[in-house]
């Protein structure tokens, strides 16, 4: 259910059974010259769409915070950066807010890398709380899912522009797909990393990427994620290994 679309007194109404609340959060974010700058924004909300028709009935759907951490990504025209310090901050108190409104579980559905360290923290001063809070990083979390379609994952890679092509082709200029092979040795951050490892806003091979990939990708996916919210609205955090 999207929160925006009820009233007051229906919320007031539903909060004693419905606990749970997605936050989507993504970025407004060069992905190479063939995708559109809300990419990060658009894979949670189709993701959620989908969310929405199984099991709408037994969560809260927020509205999108749109802007996120780009630092690396801050260098192409249109990327809107917030450090990770604040962004934290801000998205901690959104779920603060929504915690005291009774809403005790927080799933931060996130469709951009520089968002995680941000979330993380966010989420950890959640818990102090009282609150249960999970991440959801939907290309890493299910990347082993992914690439059972796809031959490689990138931003603005295979994966990601297979997934905007399902939510809407005609966002993206598949004639401006390109390819950068350049990848990350370890995790290490330095000035230049925006133009070296991230050369033209990509990684990755675009040019390989489907609609019929992205529909796969994004069903695939939605049903594991799914089984996942399922759970934690179950309070099952943990199995005991025989």
């Amino acid at each position: 259910m999207y929160i925006v679309n009820y009233t007051s007194d229906d919320f007031n109404e539903k909060v004693g059974k419905i606990k749970t609340v997605i936050i989507p959060i993504g970025s407004v974010e060069a992905h190479g010259h063939h995708l559109p700058l809300g990419t990060d924004i658009f894979s949670p909300r189709v993701f959620c769409e989908k969310i929405d028709k199984s099991i709408g009935d037994k969560i809260w759907i927020a509205p999108e915070i749109p802007y996120g951490q780009s630092y690396d990504l801050s260098i192409y025209s249109g990327t809107i950066d917030i450090p990770s310090d604040v962004m934290a901050e801000y998205v901690y108190h959104i779920g603060k807010s929504f915690y005291n409104q009774g809403i005790k579980n927080i799933v931060f559905f996130n469709g951009h890398g520089g968002n995680i360290t941000a979330l993380n923290l966010a989420s950890e001063k959640l818990a102090r709380i009282g609150a249960t809070a999970m991440n959801i990083n939907w290309w890493m979390d299910y990347s082993s899912e992914i690439l059972t379609i796809t031959s490689g994952q990138g931003h603005g890679g295979e994966d990601e522009t297979s997934a905007i092509l399902y939510y809407d082709e005609s966002l993206v200029q598949m004639d401006k797909a390109t390819k950068n092979s350049n990848k990350a040795l370890y995790p290490v951050k330095f000035k230049d990393r925006g133009k070296t490892i991230f050369k033209d806003a990509i990684t990755g091979d675009a040019t390989l990427a489907t609609k019929e990939k992205g529909e796969k990708i994004i069903n695939k996916v939605a049903e594991k994620i799914i089984e996942r919210i399922e759970l934690m609205i179950n309070e099952i955090y943990f199995k005991v290994e025989e």
